[in-house]
């Protein structure tokens, strides 16, 4: 990519230091307006990436799209984590245009936002709901964190449509409920398009750590939002 077009394009880095291991660097670039992740003409294509390998049953995509937005994505990294495995120690960095995040964990968890973010931005429609959240991307967030900006996303995003558009629809949370189970499919065959190009367990934990605040939320939005009652706990006056 040469400098101009970098220009065009928002970048969040990522850096995983592990061990006696030399750091790995993933540099993720966006288009600023719609803040889709940019894959490059010669980034890699790997067999598993194929749309019609293992393909999610409930996928949108036409059958003239060649591959899957989110495996393409990953494939820009994977062969650098194969061997990665889950509860490695890693310290990972992120540095979007606002801050540096730094954070000591484990390598499941850092791949975990990694891949969160990729998949968000990858222009596969079953994640682009998640996209408003990505542009604000925070890694390394726990399930109240997720519930609670994904839920204040999505209900300030339907009140935004209301004013634009005039109507009248009653603001709810059932599409995001919805969106999730959708996400919830999508990241289990995700995983098993994976499978079989990792030797080590760390990007396949990675997706299922992913999977597990997919799952949270349509509970939390069944269940009285018993996982983020507490954050609005105040002193009474």
């Amino acid at each position: 990519m040469d400098q101009a077009s970098k220009q065009n394009l928002k970048k969040i880095a990522y850096r995983f230091f592990s061990g006696a291991q030399a750091p790995l660097a993933i540099d993720l670039h966006f288009d600023r307006k719609t803040f889709r992740l940019d894959i490059p003409p010669e980034a890699p294509k790997p067999e598993w990436a194929k749309l019609s390998h293992r393909q999610c049953p409930n996928c949108t995509l036409s059958d003239d799209c060649a591959y899957c937005p989110a495996a393409l994505g990953i494939a820009m990294f994977l062969p650098h984590f194969k061997d990665s495995v889950s509860h490695a120690k890693a310290v990972v960095e992120v540095d979007t245009d606002n801050r540096t995040i730094v954070a000591k964990t484990t390598m499941q968890s850092g791949l975990g936002s990694l891949i969160g973010l990729v998949c968000a931005t990858s222009g596969c429609p079953l994640t682009r709901f998640l996209r408003p959240m990505a542009r604000f991307h925070l890694p390394f967030a726990d399930e109240q964190e997720t519930l609670f900006r994904s839920f204040s996303s999505w209900l300030l995003s339907a009140i935004v449509q209301q004013r634009m558009t005039g109507a009248e629809t009653p603001v709810t949370l059932d599409g995001l409920k919805e969106h999730y189970q959708n996400l919830s499919v999508m990241n289990s065959h995700l995983a098993e398009r994976m499978r079989n190009s990792v030797s080590r367990d760390a990007l396949l934990n990675a997706v299922i750590i992913l999977d597990l605040f997919a799952q949270i939320a349509p509970d939390n939005i069944d269940g009285g939002f018993e996982d983020i009652m507490d954050a609005f706990t105040v002193e009474e006056d």
